[in-house]
């Protein structure tokens, strides 16, 4: 395939984050390899666009997302388990520290119709499938109540990013053993068994933000 070939194949991409910095990153890694790259502020966006790159702000309203074809989300591990309810075409859930191979792969799959999950992603959306029902904090008082140490609001938060573990203890320069810990004191706090369930509820107490 030439590479004229191969950038008309290429879909046209609509870049829909917040932050100005990691716009920046997605437009040097993507125009490098021959996208045609939009913004959501362009007003024939939402006709040209193929696939739209979202991050966390659009956890504000995820059920706005499925008026897009497609879509790639950057960030929280929660997307793992809202974008198959959203009736896309195709999607992809990536770290935010996504490599440029993984968010090549992603808007790829995601415009051919598929299905894209990053390991850890595949064992958040497993764990989602498995966890509960979270409670509704109007329902249950106590829940309104859980307080987390300045530390594991730290864990949550880049939890909610979607870092792994060992992403997480070398941001906060501690042991991953000290992550865990962390950890299992979120779950015991706010009634939760996974990863997933932790941020969703997180997300739902105002815990953790977007």
């Amino acid at each position: 395939m030439t590479a004229a070939s191969l950038a008309l194949s290429l879909p046209t991409v609509c870049l829909g984050v917040r932050s100005a910095l990691v716009e920046a990153g997605l437009r040097s890694v993507l125009s490098g390899v021959g996208f045609t790259l939009l913004t959501n502020s362009e007003a024939d966006a939402p006709q040209r666009a193929e696939v739209w790159i979202v991050d966390d702000a659009a956890l504000e309203d995820p059920d706005a997302l499925a008026q897009f074809p497609a879509v790639v989300t950057l960030g929280s591990v929660v997307w793992a388990s809202l974008l198959p309810e959203l009736g896309l075409s195709g999607w992809a859930a990536l770290p935010a520290d996504a490599t440029a191979a993984e968010l090549i792969a992603g808007v790829l799959s995601a415009a051919a119709g598929l299905a894209a999950l990053p390991s850890e992603g595949i064992a958040a959306l497993q764990a989602a499938e498995e966890a509960p029902e979270p409670k509704d904090p109007d329902e249950d008082p106590d829940l309104a109540d859980i307080a987390l140490t300045p530390r594991e609001s730290d864990v949550l938060e880049l939890l909610a990013a979607g870092l792994s573990n060992k992403r997480a203890a070398r941001e906060l320069g501690v042991t991953e053993s000290t992550v865990k810990f962390h950890l299992q004191a979120i779950y015991s706090k706010l009634g939760v068994g996974n990863r997933a369930a932790a941020v969703s509820r997180g997300i739902q107490l105002g815990l953790v933000r977007i």
